[in-house]
């Protein structure tokens, strides 16, 4: 039976002493961290560790949160262990500057918690898959006997929001993640992945850090977002449902969870949840910016105009666009499709660039899925055409140079 409490506690920064308050009064409202970690066991701490980058970027959770959750995890007689696989190379070299840079080194340290140096992996089954019935996960998922998810509330230009669901995507190992973008090219097949990732781990606990939240172009590009919250549950989807609830938007909103409905896993309804703690309305933010690419819902978009686009790029299906209402029957063919070739459709969609920032390191280049980038006098150049708006290269780019814009027509419709 699913577990829908949900516990809503304010935190209004990161010092330690008031992280742990709050992390202790919302696991006394979910039974405490005993009802979750027996003596003994082996804890996999996940936090979303996007890339080494500091703590004030609101790209990654907050160390005082993981330092937080790791010392209740040992009061309990649990080993706490700190897990992540960034995207890109995967080795120990990488995570020592990425523990470094995003200071759990110090929440280790702090706490008694392990970091993790095991680079192994292995594929297993996964009968439950329904896109994904093999996975490749890191090794110490598989030597873990409690998983504690520790996501960051963060836009994502994919998935609308990425939250407790999405942030398990990070145990699939380093480069890993690339081909699975490669492989699950249609945003709907991607993310009926991310939710068959979800269901194989199963993590027995979710915190989520929105203490500070990302808003705009994330989940790495975006700007920092006081919310002054952790939110906790043993359940992730109602996790992510109070979330998506608490910046202003439906829970079905946030393609995992409405993909993990139609499963039966979740109602993606707000009132089947039991909330305690601070109430949610007094908790709520106002105007919270979405990324450029999940602004526009495609329930709300005319069929007429869904119509044209269609016409406009003979691959596009209902299942690109969950929600939306795509004309019954083949596209028609003639002189249009043939002269647009999928031209009105490309003006609507979000396309990735190289800004004034880019250094030409080429990182965006070596990390395509499909290998729609190439360096041109040391400049990065998007190829339009190859893309699949995966947006790893807006992602990953060490030095966020990847710019996010519409077409000149897609800009005058829709007003950027």
């Amino acid at each position: 039976m699913r577990n829908n409490l949900v516990s809503l506690t304010r935190c209004s920064d990161y010092d330690l002493a008031h992280v742990e308050a709050a992390i202790r009064h919302s696991m006394d409202l979910l039974g405490g961290m005993g009802a979750f970690v027996r003596p003994g066991q082996r804890v996999l701490l996940k936090p979303n560790l996007i890339r080494p980058m500091p703590p004030e970027k609101a790209a990654c959770t907050h160390p005082a949160i993981v330092a937080a959750v790791a010392r209740l995890v040992i009061e309990a007689g649990g080993r706490p262990i700190i897990v992540e696989s960034p995207g890109g190379p995967y080795n120990p070299l990488i995570l020592r500057m990425l523990y470094r840079k995003t200071e759990m080194a110090w929440a280790a340290e702090i706490s008694g918690a392990e970091l993790n140096y095991n680079v192994g992996s292995a594929q297993v089954s996964h009968a439950e898959g329904r896109i994904l019935r093999r996975l490749d996960v890191v090794q110490p998922l598989l030597e873990a006997d409690v998983v504690i998810n520790l996501p960051k509330l963060k836009t994502h230009n994919l998935t609308t929001l990425t939250l407790a669901v999405k942030n398990l995507f990070g145990l699939v190992p380093g480069a890993l993640k690339i081909s699975y973008h490669a492989k699950l090219r249609e945003v709907r097949t991607f993310v009926e992945g991310l939710v068959d990732i979800y269901t194989y781990v199963k993590p027995a606990l979710n915190i989520m850090d929105a203490v500070v939240a990302m808003e705009g172009n994330g989940p790495s590009g975006g700007d920092p977002r006081p919310l002054g919250v952790i939110v906790a549950g043993a359940d992730a989807l109602a996790v992510d449902e109070a979330c998506t609830a608490l910046v202003g938007l439906d829970p079905l909103r946030v393609l995992t969870t409405r993909l993990a409905a139609e499963r039966g896993l979740t109602t993606g309804r707000l009132e089947d949840l039991r909330l305690v703690g601070d109430p949610l309305e007094s908790l709520r933010a106002q105007g919270f910016r979405l990324g450029m690419a999940a602004e526009i819902d495609p329930g709300l978009v005319p069929n007429k105009l869904l119509g044209l686009i269609r016409i406009g790029n003979p691959e596009a299906s209902a299942a690109d666009v969950p929600g939306a209402g795509m004309p019954e029957g083949k596209p028609g063919r003639g002189w249009f499709m043939t002269l647009s070739s999928g031209w009105v459709a490309r003006q609507l969609v979000v396309m990735p660039s190289a800004g004034e920032k880019c250094i030409g390191c080429g990182y965006c280049a070596k990390h395509c899925p499909v290998g729609a980038i190439r360096m041109v006098n040391k400049v990065a150049h998007m190829d339009a055409a190859k893309c699949i708006r995966c947006y790893c290269c807006h992602e990953l780019c060490p030095e966020t140079a990847v710019e996010l814009q519409r077409p000149w027509l897609g800009r005058l419709m829709l007003g950027r």
